[in-house]
């Protein structure tokens, strides 16, 4: 499968992690204990409050160890046409614009900045920093997708691409580990070289990456990298595309997979904390954030379902879904949703996650923003 993480074609899919080729789900059941919906409701529009815009297409969320959320966002690539090439919506830039930043009274403060980004000429569908993560007493941690060198222009950070990178306050990024160098060294899936670092957890002892064209999750540990998992495979060019990894209550890690364009056919996969999957929930789609609260409520992001892109701007593509322990599902839009996490019993979600600083099409109310749902 060729790797074209930045063209405009995988741009204008969608979720910009999907360089893997995805279709229907081969495989119905693939894990034990495998749950579908046993009732679902939803609302037209999520009653929410905004915690914060005008972010630059923020991608996956978490919480730091003293309660701060943290938002990676990946930039909107380079407004300088000198780092551009293509033209109209066929074009692409790439630039520095990425960045980590931590969410505290309605403010933003970056904790990393002028990391590697690429995007449309208009900011949108970016792709660069699209995760972050910190471990308490550790630096924060970002990973860099994957970009092939020739794209990337004189005096742009190149050596970041598929890199995890650490960074502490004051100080300047560092390269932790080679994800994409790994894949291309060991191809754990053993489809051909194909890698796009996306989502990062960072945990006590190692800190987990999910590759989602390479599908499966690494593990780093002292700047070495291996396999902590594999991803299930659905058949020929049928891949999980891993895009999503979380830490849920007594130490279980979750894992969601975009999968494919296709209603209900993702997963969320539950593991425990040696990498070997305990179960599985089905009938997602294009799954983009996981969270598991600790009365066992789990929380989904779904980037592209309900409403079609032709239906913007009266209604914009993706809900979140909330299972209940009984496994009742009842549902809120939001558009573009991506990370998602429980905080204090409340629920948060980036929205508008393709979306630039100065919005979506151009309108300041469509930028990147961090949503709290479910207030109702």
């Amino acid at each position: 499968m060729p790797n074209q993480p930045w063209s405009a074609a995988t741009r204008r899919r969608g979720l910009l992690v999907a360089t893997a080729s995805v279709a229907a789900l081969a495989a119905a059941s693939v894990l034990p204990q495998t749950v579908n919906a046993t009732s679902e409701t939803e609302a037209r529009v999520a009653k929410h409050k905004v915690i914060a815009s005008g972010l630059d297409n923020p991608r996956q969320l978490n919480v730091t160890p003293n309660g701060r959320l943290l938002v990676a966002q990946a930039g909107h690539g380079s407004y300088n046409p000198d780092n551009c090439v293509g033209s109209d919506q066929e074009g692409f830039c790439v630039g520095r614009s990425g960045r980590v930043s931590v969410v505290r009274d309605h403010k933003t403060r970056d904790v990393m900045s002028h990391l590697l980004s690429g995007a449309g000429r208009d900011g949108s569908f970016a792709v660069g920093s699209d995760g972050a993560s910190k471990r308490p007493g550790g630096p924060f941690y970002s990973i860099i997708t994957y970009a092939p060198p020739d794209i990337i222009p004189e005096g742009i950070p190149h050596r970041q691409s598929g890199k995890l990178l650490a960074n502490r306050p004051g100080g300047k990024p560092r390269v932790v580990a080679n994800i994409t160098g790994f894949e291309r060294r060991h191809d754990p899936d053993g489809e051909g070289f194909d890698s796009n670092p996306y989502s990062v957890l960072a945990l006590k002892n190692k800190i987990l990456v999910a590759d989602a064209a390479g599908d499966f999750i690494a593990q780093v540990k002292h700047g070495k990298v291996s396999v902590w998992a594999l991803m299930p495979e659905y058949g020929k060019k049928l891949d999980s595309v891993p895009t999503t990894i979380s830490k849920g209550p007594r130490g279980k890690i979750y894992v969601g997979e975009l999968h494919s364009e296709q209603p209900n056919e993702a997963r969320v996969f539950k593991f425990n904390r040696k990498g070997v999957a305990l179960r599985s929930w089905g009938g997602f789609t294009t799954v983009t954030g996981v969270a598991r609260a600790g009365d066992g409520t789990l929380y989904v992001s779904e980037l592209f379902s309900g409403c079609g892109f032709e239906e913007i701007p009266t209604c914009f593509p993706g809900r979140v879904i909330k299972v209940a322990p009984d496994g009742t599902r009842e549902s809120r839009r939001v558009p573009f949703p991506a990370g998602i996490v429980v905080k204090g019993g409340r629920v948060y979600v980036n929205a508008f996650s393709v979306s630039p600083a100065n919005g979506f099409g151009g309108n300041p109310e469509w930028s990147g923003q961090v949503w709290r749902i479910f207030q109702d």
